[in-house]
């Protein structure tokens, strides 16, 4: 199969991709082929702005996010420099560089680039390093002010945003794109049936599970979150939030989709049906999002059985569970007394509950939902993280966990 990687060296997922796929390359026998472009680029074309996305992130979301990439990075015994992961560099010259330099040279270049960056911490935005580092790649220094190869650049870039690419890591198949380090195993899947099944430990522990019926992505985590921790034998916490709550106390916007580009909002509703089509659970995107979850979510902490119902009304069936009498109608469903169970929803204590979850959620570090708290430990946010969450539950622990937090 043939893999086009869309990449530039200032993105620390792109180095953890980078080293991937040299192993699944002589694994599968893929031909990949290397594409460089200017992330910069990229956001300039999208967003009208040079700066990253990630700059108007919460600052909560940040540290997640950072925490997130050194245990991804772990996982692949990739050493990541933690203050580079802070400070991403300024790599339009060294991506000049690689798109200039001569086919065979390229692949070492991006190899010593992500090396200096993300291991050594070198500053590739300082000439003096880039010279040094082309030299000692073979490459000429002086190609990165050559204006043909400064419309190389630009042009590879304009052509990857005519494709659709929006940010990098980002892989194309024959079929479709893939963003991001992560959907990695997606793209194998593409390739043909490659998993092989392994039994989980079982290890005991607990898992806390806090969500808000306003994600689908929380809906998608909560379809095997039961089951998950059934067949490792720990004991599941539901911890229903407020997510908008939530998203005020940390400054972030209240609905993320919102603020993404149109391709990148157009590539995450993908991305559900992927995971729904992984998981074989019925997906649908409520056509009243956002949805107003605050009745639910107090139904769901006076009888949490009903914390799937509810789920599959909202995501799998379309329904507004931000209206009473739909509420009403999930519970009578679900066999319960839908006036007893309102009732009790409306009592300060479910409601100070729910209020003190939110604030958990936000002292734990928490930025979004699904997050999960495994045995008052480690924290990890997004449904597509269920791989770490058992690796912790064996006993691993990142070592980014293990320090002390500031």
């Amino acid at each position: 199969m043939k893999v086009e990687f869309y990449f530039d060296v200032a993105c620390a997922q792109a180095y953890l991709a980078a080293a991937r796929l040299e192993a699944l390359e002589q694994q599968y026998g893929w031909e990949v082929d290397y594409r460089p472009v200017s992330l910069q680029g990229l956001y300039r074309i999208w967003t009208g702005q040079d700066e990253a996305p990630q700059t108007r992130y919460s600052a909560a979301r940040r540290r997640m996010e950072q925490r997130d990439l050194m245990r991804q990075a772990e996982t692949l015994e990739l050493y990541l420099n933690e203050d580079a992961v802070e400070t991403p560099p300024d790599s339009v010259d060294a991506m000049r560089l690689i798109i200039g330099a001569p086919a065979e040279r390229r692949a070492a270049l991006m190899r010593n680039l992500f090396q200096v960056v993300w291991v050594d911490g070198e500053d590739i935005g300082n000439r003096g390093v880039l010279a040094w580092i082309a030299e000692a790649s073979q490459v000429d220094p002086a190609l990165m002010d050559r204006p043909e190869v400064r419309r190389a650049l630009d042009e590879a870039t304009e052509d990857a945003a005519n494709l659709g690419v929006f940010g990098v890591p980002t892989f194309r198949t024959p079929d479709r794109l893939w963003w991001g380090f992560d959907r990695l195993g997606f793209v194998e899947r593409a390739a043909g049936p490659t998993a092989r099944y392994a039994p989980p430990r079982r290890s005991g522990g607990q898992i806390e599970f806090f969500h808000d019926f306003a994600s689908p992505f929380s809906y998608l985590a909560a379809t095997q979150i039961e089951s998950f921790a059934a067949s490792r034998g720990v004991s599941l916490v539901w911890r229903p939030i407020l997510l908008g709550g939530l998203f005020k106390r940390i400054h972030a916007p209240l609905v993320p989709l919102s603020v993404m580009s149109r391709p990148r909002r157009e590539y995450m509703a993908r991305d559900l049906m992927d995971w729904a089509e992984v998981w074989q659970v019925p997906f649908q995107f409520n056509s009243e999002f956002p949805l107003n979850t605050l009745l639910a979510l107090r139904v769901a902490l006076v009888a949490p059985q009903l914390t799937l119902p509810l789920y599959r009304a909202t995501w799998g069936d379309n329904r507004d569970v931000g209206q009473p009498e739909v509420v009403a109608e999930i519970i009578r469903e679900a066999g319960l007394a839908a006036d007893e169970v309102l009732a009790q929803a409306g009592r300060d204590e479910v409601k100070n509950t729910l209020r003190l979850n939110t604030e958990t959620a936000e002292r734990i570090g928490a930025c979004g939902a699904p997050t999960f708290r495994i045995d008052d430990r480690v924290v990890i946010w997004g449904q597509d993280r269920l791989d770490m969450v058992s690796r912790v539950l064996e006993g691993w622990m990142p070592a980014v966990d293990a320090q002390p937090r500031h």
